[in-house]
């Protein structure tokens, strides 16, 4: 009877060891940025002449590089001595700019990985968003305590439509403010997509003449911060920052969560061109 009760309690031993254990591993990982812990390799940038397209999340004290010529698989990271980035803009010869811990400035060389202290950081991003379409002169716009989205002349600017979600609602005391920070509208057709964070979703409109909804999309993931949306330069994946989602801008399909990318609002494209780093969209 004896030696079973000490069998039992020596169990009982192993097991609560077992959860130090694993609650050690668990917390401890919690304070890694997520691109670190998945055993991928420290960054380097291509030297061949062909073209890389990558899509950099920079989350707490990382930079991650999601190859999107091979399913936004996660290819390389750069530590970081720095957290709280809430901010990300390109600059000259590859390099980008970082806007942290309230107000200060750093700058990643893509190419060498170096990091540098200091300097103009980027400004804030705002809360509210605004997207061109030159073409047909009209301007979307979304807004803190607003839900929904404006369309507006751009030459105005005279407002021309308000447009809400049907089926969907919004109570100002519970959720993210301003519930739709995001707007993207695809580079080759008259497509809009909104970013509806109290509701987690997405939803899409035909805008070649009055917004007409096409689709609503649910995330994966419950957004807890406003959010934000990044479409890729050839138009082909939309990233949803503090989501983590990347969708499927043809199939309008969720087809991949990105781990970095759900606590981080620093989302942009960096294309290898001959072998030099370049932003699509801006100067080289």
């Amino acid at each position: 009877m004896t030696r079973r009760v000490a069998l039992r309690a020596s169990a009982l031993g192993v097991a609560v060891v077992g959860v130090v254990v694993g609650l050690t591993v668990y917390f401890s990982t919690q304070t890694i940025p997520p691109c670190l812990v998945s055993g991928v390799p420290k960054w380097r940038a291509p030297t061949d002449t062909s073209l890389h397209r990558f899509e950099v999340v920079v989350p707490d004290r990382a930079v991650c590089f999601f190859d999107q010529d091979d399913d936004n698989h996660l290819v390389g990271y750069l530590k970081l001595p720095v957290k709280g980035v809430s901010a990300i803009a390109p600059r000259a010869g590859g390099r980008l700019a970082l806007r942290y811990d309230d107000g200060r400035g750093a700058v990643v060389d893509l190419s060498t990985g170096r990091v540098t202290l200091g300097g103009q950081p980027p400004p804030s991003a705002s809360d509210t968003i605004r997207v061109d379409d030159p073409a047909r002169g009209i301007q979307y716009v979304t807004r803190p305590g607003e839900f929904g989205f404006r369309v507006l002349a751009l030459s105005t600017p005279a407002l021309l439509h308000k447009v809400t979600f049907e089926g969907f609602t919004w109570n100002p005391r519970f959720g993210p403010d301003p519930p739709d920070h995001g707007l993207s509208l695809a580079p080759d057709r008259p497509e809009l997509w909104v970013l509806d964070a109290p509701n987690h979703a997405l939803h899409v409109f035909d805008v070649s003449v009055a917004p007409r909804p096409l689709a609503d999309i649910r995330l994966e993931r419950t957004l807890t911060a406003p959010g934000s949306l990044t479409e890729s330069a050839n138009g082909r994946y939309l990233y949803v920052g503090d989501a983590g989602d990347v969708i499927d801008s043809q199939t309008h399909n969720s087809i991949a969560n990105l781990p970095p990318l759900q606590n981080a609002s620093a989302v942009l494209e960096v294309d290898w061109v001959d072998g030099r780093p370049v932003f699509p969209g801006f100067p080289r």
